[in-house]
């Protein structure tokens, strides 16, 4: 059990380093265009970390990126 609890916290803090490194470049979903949340997140070829609203959001844009206008934060 001990083990199992060290695994789930180092990595949630492997996972929360990771986004602090590397922030969004969005706060809004580039495909359904609302909220997006950082729990659903996806690199372009160019290296930018993109959020989306949902899961089904995320699986729309890897399979079609150039589809969707990813709108920088203001």
């Amino acid at each position: 059990m001990k083990t199992l609890l060290s695994l789930l916290a180092l990595t949630a803090s492997l996972t929360l380093n990771s986004i602090a490194a590397d922030p969004p470049v969005n706060t809004e979903c580039p495909v359904c265009h609302k909220d997006a949340r950082l729990i659903f997140r996806s690199t372009t070829k160019d290296g930018k970390r993109v959020i989306f609203a949902t899961a089904e959001c995320k699986a729309s844009f890897d399979k079609n990126p150039g589809k969707y206008q990813v709108k920088p934060k203001s």
